[in-house]
């Protein structure tokens, strides 16, 4: 209280002043009585009493705030299990790191009691990030999924863009015409090689792996380095690291020329047209197709020669008059690619057995002693158990003489009972049942191998050369052999 508080009333008309100097005071509610003090006593504050106590709301707090984050390791532990989640840049990428580590992290707090602090700490340390940064990034991490189930991703391009050497077309050339060369290849030899599919498929996977993280990103480094930053007369400072020589090889020098997009299931139209070398394009002789399978199907050999029938030989004849002969020239395309219903083909229209679904093909001819023998590929109307019924590539190989049904393991394979004596009874007649012809071409083929080792040659080089002698290469495209010609002949 103070005294400007006080009216006039509160005072006393004899106001005087005690022995010690003040000024002695009535009390305003007590109108006669004086106060034993100098000033009255203030009354105690009353105590605000809370619905709910301060320690019971923290208790609350504490529960509903480990319920988040049991629910927050449940559902970063089922993304983690699960076989549909996709994370940038595959399962060992920063992206799928991070989310190990914001389990570990919810893993430490709920199930062995840790501070979070402490755990972001160990956690982020456990999966490859520094101690404290990484923590400290860790518990932002942890807060996004809890509040909003969204993880980390990397800030890796959302920066402010920059101008890049590659953007200026002439450099962008240069760098091509390199790469495109073999100046770049420490071991000339082992690149051409490589090239010719002459290295063995182990030894080719590594030698490519190496070109492509090792040689040419280093290639490519020097080579900007020496050479082009001095053409454009720029100073060469520190140079440029290994890692942007990398990028630059596999995402702005090749990702970027001919970028096709791949074909899907959606649609899309397929045009089949036709250009004749002095009349131009032949506009009533082409077809237009909605492909896709819900849609008008695909193009393939059967509408090509629709088309050739139908549309190109009547739109050749009505440009040019009678007369004329046309000489086309198709693409290699395998929907242009067709036989007749009846072609002698083996690859998908034929059955091993007898009989079923398969196709009914023309007669085919052997040479048998110098005999040419008409075979005919369907039974007769006779057959007693496949009448009129195609024959099977078994029984076709069988009347050629060509079916090897007495091989030694399909013999034993087909002759066992499971028994051992069985076994023991079966092993001379299956060793009688290899053809001579059989063992002759394998003996042929070891006096390769001991050839090869008698040369100095190592086992890899050594079968390379064996290879050579016991497998034919055809190097054109759909091109019949000579040797083939000649039977024909």
């Amino acid at each position: 209280m103070y005294l400007s508080d006080l009216d006039d009333d509160g005072w006393s008309s004899d106001d005087e002043l005690d022995e010690d100097g003040g000024i002695s005071v009535c009390s305003p509610t007590a109108g006669t009585s004086r106060s034993s003090g100098k000033l009255p006593a203030v009354p105690p504050l009353k105590r605000w009493k809370l619905e709910v106590p301060h320690r019971v709301q923290r208790e609350r707090d504490r529960s509903a705030q480990m319920e988040k984050l049991k629910s927050g390791l449940q559902d970063v532990d089922k993304l983690l299990k699960s076989a549909k989640t996709k994370f940038v840049s595959g399962v060992n990428g920063l992206q799928a790191r991070r989310t190990c580590a914001i389990h570990a992290h919810l893993d430490l707090v709920v199930r062995n009691g840790h501070v979070s602090a402490d755990a972001a700490e160990r956690a982020a340390e456990a999966n490859g990030f520094a101690a404290a940064w990484g923590g400290r990034q860790l518990r932002s991490w942890t807060h996004q999924w809890i509040n909003n189930r969204k993880l980390p991703e990397s800030m890796r391009g959302h920066h402010t863009k920059v101008a890049t050497l590659l953007a200026i077309p002439s450099i962008a050339t240069e760098l091509h015409t390199y790469l495109r060369s073999n100046k770049w290849s420490i071991n000339p030899e082992k690149l051409a090689k490589f090239t010719n599919n002459e290295m063995i498929i182990k030894e080719a996977d590594l030698y490519l792996k190496n070109v492509v993280n090792d040689e040419m990103p280093n290639a490519l480094k020097r080579y900007i380095e020496l050479e082009l930053f001095p053409c454009i007369h720029l100073k060469v400072g520190r140079g440029i690291s290994l890692s942007t020589a990398h990028c630059w090889l596999h995402q702005w020098v090749f990702d970027n020329e001919f970028k096709l997009r791949k074909k899907g299931v959606g649609r899309g139209i397929h045009r089949s047209d036709v250009i004749c070398s002095t009349c131009g394009h032949l506009s009533q002789a082409g077809e237009s197709m909605e492909y896709g399978k819900n849609y008008e199907g695909y193009w393939n050999g059967e509408r090509f020669c629709t088309q050739m029938a139908e549309k190109i030989i009547p739109a050749f004849k009505a440009a040019h008059g009678a007369g004329y002969q046309a000489l086309f020239i198709i693409d290699n395309s395998q929907g242009h690619s067709v036989y007749a219903e009846d072609a002698l083909w083996v690859g998908s229209r034929m059955n091993v057995n007898p009989g079923s679904k398969q196709a009914r093909m023309w007669n085919g001819w052997f040479v048998c002693d110098r005999v040419h023998v008409e075979q005919e590929m369907v039974f007769a109307t006779s057959h007693p158990q496949y009448p009129n019924q195609p024959k099977g590539i078994k029984v076709i190989l069988s009347e050629r003489g060509l079916w090897k049904s007495n091989l030694f393991k399909k013999y034993l394979h087909d002759n066992c009972d499971g028994s051992f004596e069985t076994l023991k009874t079966n092993m001379p007649k299956a060793l009688k049942s290899v053809q001579v012809n059989t063992v002759q071409l394998w003996e042929h083929h070891m006096h390769r191998w001991i050839e090869a080792y008698r040369s100095g040659l190592p086992m890899k080089e050594a079968q390379l050369q064996v290879r050579q002698f016991s497998s034919t290469k055809y190097k054109s495209h759909r091109r019949i052999p000579e040797t083939v010609v000649r039977l024909f002949n």
